[in-house]
């Protein structure tokens, strides 16, 4: 089994979920889900995404790839919007549109 197929079968029953709970939970078929968690298939990307963003994790962790360094880069004082993305992705955070917007007027604030 690839790293992608363990990870999704140890998301799905941490959760005590059945494969046909959480393929209606993702709009997809069970036998996609039995077929990832076997090995036999791997989803496109789109679902992929799906996928990570009901488990609350990014794709790279689903997919068993390890972050290049372990630790999450330290804020410096200019910090790119490209850099925030990537520390929030990294650690699986998710920013709701009214927190963006509150992310963006503090980073665009006058001292």
């Amino acid at each position: 089994m690839s790293s992608f197929d363990k990870n999704l079968r140890q998301l799905r029953q941490d959760r005590h979920l059945s494969q046909t709970e959480l393929a209606a939970l993702l709009k997809i078929s069970r036998s996609s889900i039995s077929m990832y968690e076997r090995g036999e298939r791997e989803p496109d990307f789109e679902t992929l995404n799906t996928i990570a963003d009901f488990f609350h994790i990014d794709m790279n962790t689903l997919l068993g790839h390890a972050p290049a360094d372990s630790e999450p880069p330290k804020i410096q004082e200019n910090v790119s919007f490209d850099d925030m993305n990537l520390l929030l992705a990294r650690n699986g955070k998710k920013l709701t549109p009214e927190q963006k917007q509150d992310l963006i007027r503090t980073l665009l604030a006058e001292d």
